[in-house]
């Protein structure tokens, strides 16, 4: 008989998994991944789709899946450990050997009128409610992370004839620098994005008539599907599934996780933020971790780390904030154009990286994680 592996999620995570998976060439191994949409989102590109500056977020499944993957259009509504099967929400039920949990995230909560770029959907309505605005038309993100800086950048760059406000409860990019961050608040205003930051928005209530906008984008963070609380898998208080170290569900030895909807439940790891570029190495360690328990050969511990953020300002303005493996800032940043063009670098090599897979099983290569100190090596299972 033999070996099927499923994989849930078309994001980073997921394709990359399912890449390194099939490309293996495994005699009996089956690899399917099971995701809802008909092409595979650059959600790192959501922001420039939303704000009119790219044609398409989008690649097809066909281009960045190996072709010996078996591909499912459906949404996973149960998983039966136990049973060792998936429930989909069209009726059908997929056996498996093996499971890659990598179901992605979307956004929290979202006032009813407010709009989001988190997901495709939301980043098309909001490309739509910004096309009919009439020049003077008023929007207002919310939100001091990632997306709602890149967002209110491109849309001001983009759109010069409207007037865009930035609403923070803190301080904009909490995470840089505070010469860094002084830097990118001079590139929203060369943008002329209105920065109002120290002032919580509430998410009672018609927004539009709180904002003073036409238009209101909700980019206040991100959540997870319920799936794995509803299946009974361990869960943290964001609904995110726990894993150990080599990225396996505890007293589930068949079932893996990577990307925005699983967490390493140790807290050497509690660097790992939601991104791809947590994702794609995630998906990559678990992929390689079942190929070894199909050798009967024991797991590694997941090891990676991150170089820098990348933040677009506009298509010729950006900032690059460069950081220890943790994730902690260091002093070095850049701005401007050079930071502009290394963050197209990262988003065009992501797509690379993914790609690389398909001809190599295991060709894609990433930094590593901060050095654990002894008791953490001494609590931590053996790996690399």
């Amino acid at each position: 008989m033999g070996t099927t592996a499923v994989v849930l999620g078309g994001g980073y995570a997921g394709v990359m998994a399912a890449n390194r998976l099939a490309a293996a060439a495994r005699p009996g191994l089956d690899v399917v991944l099971v995701s809802p949409g008909e092409r595979f989102v650059e959600r790192i590109r959501l922001h420039e789709y939303a704000a009119g500056i790219r044609s398409d977020a989008s690649a097809s499944f066909e281009s960045v899946l190996h072709p010996d993957i078996r591909r499912v259009r459906d949404t996973a509504v149960r998983i039966d450990a136990a049973g060792r099967c998936v429930r989909l929400a069209g009726g059908r039920l997929l056996n498996y050997d093996y499971l890659v949990y990598a179901v992605g995230s979307g956004a929290l909560k979202v006032p009813d009128g407010a709009l989001t770029v988190q997901q495709l959907e939301g980043a098309e309505s909001t490309r739509t409610a910004l096309e009919a605005l009439a020049p003077g038309g008023r929007v207002a993100v919310v939100g001091a992370g990632l997306t709602a800086v890149e967002t209110a950048a491109e849309i001001a760059a983009h759109r010069g004839d409207l007037h865009v406000r930035l609403h923070t409860d803190g301080v904009p990019l909490p995470q840089m620098t505070a010469s860094a961050r002084r830097g990118l608040e001079r590139s929203l205003r060369r943008t002329a994005v209105e920065l109002q930051s120290g002032v919580r928005v509430s998410g009672s209530g018609d927004p539009h008539l709180r904002l003073k906008a036409d238009v209101v984008l909700w980019c206040t963070g991100f959540g997870v599907p319920d799936l794995a609380s509803a299946s009974g898998l361990p869960v943290d208080q964001e609904g995110r599934l726990l894993l150990d170290p080599n990225l396996q569900v505890p007293g589930e030895d068949r079932i893996y996780g990577a990307g925005d909807a699983a967490v390493i439940a140790s807290p050497e790891y509690a660097y790992l933020r939601m991104s791809c570029a947590a994702a794609m190495p995630m998906g990559a360690d678990a992929a390689g971790n079942i190929l070894r328990g199909m050798d009967g050969a024991p797991g590694i511990r997941h090891d990676s780390g991150f170089g820098g953020q990348c933040v677009s300002l506009g298509r010729s303005d950006g900032l690059v904030q460069f950081v220890r493996a943790d994730d902690t800032p260091v002093r070095v940043h850049l701005h401007g154009r050079l930071a502009a063009v290394q963050k197209e670098i990262i988003c065009r090599m992501t797509l690379r990286w993914i790609r690389s897979e398909i001809k190599r099983s295991g060709a894609y290569t990433w930094p590593k994680g901060p050095r654990m100190t002894t008791a953490e090596q001494t609590q931590a299972p053996a790996g690399r």
